[in-house]
């Protein structure tokens, strides 16, 4: 049950902070930045990171749940409970943001969920969140799971991944990498515009980054 709790309250940090950077951007005209909002998200994820993985391994992201469960890191029961945890933290997140802060910014925003930018397609959407996530996942196993990697680091190496993701691929696609940071603040906004992208390119660039780097890169046993 600790593993659990661990994921709700970690995934929640994560979107609690992140879209709440969002929101305050809206309110305040683009007074946080793109600087200020990759900038949330990494240092929540650093700090959630950094206070779960000897709980439940930090996964606080159903991709990653996903990838773990291809390599088998993790057995099928055990994830299906981490998702769920990781979707309702996230939720219990977006309905706090929504009561929380003020409506037309909610509106303006949708609630900090991520979205496609102007002239992006659905298909370049999702492989630019495969991309990133691709990126996402290589930075948790060189860092967590190598055992050569700086795993005390681990924390601060995944938050700065997230932080310079978001940099680089914000504006186009949102930069979610995580189908639970899209699903909360979406369902609590009732905002579902290119939902799908959020679940299947993150799935599909975690998978890539897990198997690539355990078939190539981990020392064989």
């Amino acid at each position: 049950m600790s593993a659990f709790v661990a994921e709700m309250v970690g995934t929640f940090t994560l979107v609690f902070v992140g879209a709440a950077s969002i929101i305050l951007d809206a309110h305040t005209g683009g007074g946080v930045t793109l600087l200020g909002i990759a900038a949330a998200h990494g240092l929540a994820l650093s700090i959630g990171v950094t206070i779960t993985i000897p709980i439940s391994g930090a996964h606080l992201n159903p991709a990653v749940t996903a990838a773990m469960l291809a390599t088998r890191r993790i057995a099928a029961g055990k994830a299906g409970g981490y998702v769920l945890a990781q979707l309702l933290g996230a939720t219990v997140a977006g309905v706090l943001l929504k009561g929380l802060f003020p409506a037309e910014a909610v509106t303006k925003s949708h609630l900090g969920t991520p979205a496609l930018g102007p002239g992006v397609t659905f298909g370049q959407g999702a492989v630019l969140e495969a991309i990133l996530t691709f990126l996402l996942l290589i930075s948790i196993f060189g860092a967590a799971v190598d055992p050569r990697g700086p795993q005390q680091l681990a924390g601060f190496c995944i938050g700065l991944t997230v932080a310079f993701d978001i940099l680089a691929g914000g504006p186009l696609s949102g930069a979610s990498m995580n189908p639970a940071r899209t699903f909360g603040p979406a369902l609590a906004a009732g905002f579902w515009e290119n939902h799908l992208v959020y679940w299947v390119g993150p799935v599909v660039g975690a998978l890539a980054g897990a198997f690539l780097y355990q078939g190539l890169l981990l020392p064989r046993r």
